[in-house]
C-alpha cells in the first residue's frame, strides 16, 4: 500500500487529544499488525492496513511542552512539512493565540488533504482561520458556550461525538478524538484490521452517538 503522510500541528495540545489519535492510528498501521503476526495475528492482514508516516509540524525545531510537562521534538517544521494525505489539530488551551504562520499552513493544507482532523479544542484552533464558518463543527462540550461567543459564524453542536462536514472532521474531547480516528479506521480498512489493532490497546471505542462499539477479540487475544 501506499504510504500515507499524516500531520499533526504542534501548537501546545492537552497530550491525549493527540497521543490518544496517534496510537490509534499507530497500532492500526501495516507495520504494527505485521510485527504481531509472531504473536497471533492473522497473516495477511497488514495488506490491508494502512502505511503512514507520522509528520509532528512545529514552528520551529525545539521541544514543545504539552499538557503533564510532556515535550515533543517536531520532526519537520510548518515551512518545510512535506505534502501531505491527512492532518490533525490537537487541542490547546480555549484562549490560545494562533500564530499566523499556522494559521497560513492551515489555510493552504486544507485544500491538499483528504481530511483536516481536530480534537478537543482544536475545533476553536480551526475556527481561528475562518475555515469553519458555515460549517458544522464541535468542540469539547464545556467550551462550546465560549466557542459560539468567540466564533459565531461556526454552526456548533453537542449533539454527536464528532462532526464531519466536507473534508473536515472536528471530535469533542480527547477521547471522542480517540473515537473518531477509531471510525476512520473501522470504515476504511475495515472491522479485521481495527479488531486485530484496538486490540492491542484493549480499547473498544464509542460511535458517533457516544455507545459502545463492541469488537471481537484478536485471534491473537486468548479470553479468560
Amino acid at each position: 500500500m501506499v504510504p500515507l503522510h499524516f500531520g499533526f500541528l504542534m501548537v501546545p495540545y492537552q497530550t491525549l487529544d493527540v497521543v490518544g489519535p496517534l496510537d490509534v492510528l499507530s497500532s492500526s498501521s501495516a507495520g504494527y499488525l505485521k510485527a504481531g503476526e509472531s504473536f497471533g495475528f492473522p497473516k495477511g492482514l497488514s495488506e490491508k492496513a494502512p502505511d503512514f508516516i507520522f509528520h509532528h509540524i512545529g514552528l520551529t525545531m525545539e521541544p514543545v511542552q504539552m499538557t503533564g510537562n510532556y515535550h515533543v521534538q517536531p520532526t519537520t517544521t510548518y515551512d518545510k512539512c512535506p505534502p501531505l494525505d491527512y492532518l490533525l489539530v490537537g487541542g490547546p488551551s480555549p484562549t490560545y493565540q494562533l500564530p499566523p504562520e499556522f494559521a497560513e499552513f492551515l489555510q493552504t493544507r486544507v485544500k491538499e488533504v483528504t481530511t483536516l482532523f481536530t480534537t478537543c479544542t482544536g475545533g476553536m484552533v480551526l475556527a481561528a482561520t475562518g475555515l469553519l464558518d458555515g460549517k458544522n463543527a464541535t468542540t469539547t462540550n464545556w467550551v462550546v458556550p465560549f466557542a459560539r461567543e468567540i466564533f459565531p459564524k461556526v454552526k456548533w453542536t453537542t449533539e454527536k461525538q464528532w462532526v464531519i462536514d466536507g473534508n473536515l472532521w472536528t471530535s469533542g474531547g480527547a477521547c471522542a478524538g480517540m473515537d473518531m480516528l477509531a471510525f476512520f479506521i473501522m470504515s476504511k480498512y475495515g472491522m479485521d484490521v481495527a479488531e486485530a489493532g484496538f486490540s492491542a490497546l484493549d480499547y473498544e471505542p464509542r460511535d458517533v452517538e457516544g455507545k459502545r462499539v463492541p469488537l471481537k477479540k484478536s485471534p491473537g487475544v486468548k479470553a479468560e
